[in-house]
């Protein structure tokens, strides 16, 4: 979303709103969800309020700092806080969410040296943050990892299917992974944010 997206949102054009909402709602919902105990009602609450409370603080958005994305992640983090003061299960939530965030600052430290292993995306503590990853990625990087590291198709039946050259396959696939490894890195670092 550029700037001048950014400007018509903060003189409420409606076009600008849609955009903006769909643009982020999954990802943000994904994100919520799994910080909220997976309650889809709260999850939903949470979401609506971020976008809410990013609208009303448009101009605190730097886009030095990191994109949209990872400022509705930061801003939805004081949103559940509220929640989950409120929420009969707050205290048991906010512990799991402290051990996650401990170790999601040492998988994001181990980003720096290493790519992204299956010993990290199977820890129980990295699950659920990979669930988020994915569903912040565009259709296409989202489809091809699903099809290849969920459903186990071959390199050729990924490319039969999409009708595309097994070579077009495998780059579409090592751009999928690149931006996966983007996305997590960058998620991660919001979620351990707030800890810091």
């Amino acid at each position: 979303m550029d700037m001048i997206t950014l400007e018509r949102l903060g003189r409420g054009d409606d076009a600008a709103l849609d955009r903006f909402y769909e643009e982020h709602v999954d990802g943000l919902y994904a994100f919520v969800f799994y910080r909220v105990g997976k309650d889809p009602t709260v999850a939903e609450d949470v979401v609506q309020e971020t976008f809410l409370d990013a609208l009303d603080h448009l101009d605190a958005y730097d886009p030095a700092r990191g994109s949209i994305s990872s400022w509705l992640c930061v801003r939805s983090r004081n949103v559940i806080r509220r929640h989950l003061r409120s929420h009969r299960r707050s205290q048991e939530l906010q512990a799991m969410w402290d051990r996650i965030d401990e170790t999601l600052a040492q998988v994001f430290a181990a980003l720096e040296r290493e790519p992204l292993t299956d010993e990290v995306i199977e820890r129980e503590e990295t699950r659920d943050l990979v669930n988020v990853t994915i569903a912040n990625l565009p259709d296409n990087y989202r489809t091809v990892l699903q099809s290849k590291y969920i459903g186990g198709e071959t390199m050729a039946q990924l490319a039969q299917r999409m009708q595309v050259s097994e070579d077009a396959a495998k780059s579409l696939l090592a751009r999928a992974r690149r931006a996966f490894r983007e996305t997590f890195a960058a998620l991660s670092e919001a979620a351990t944010e707030g800890a810091r």
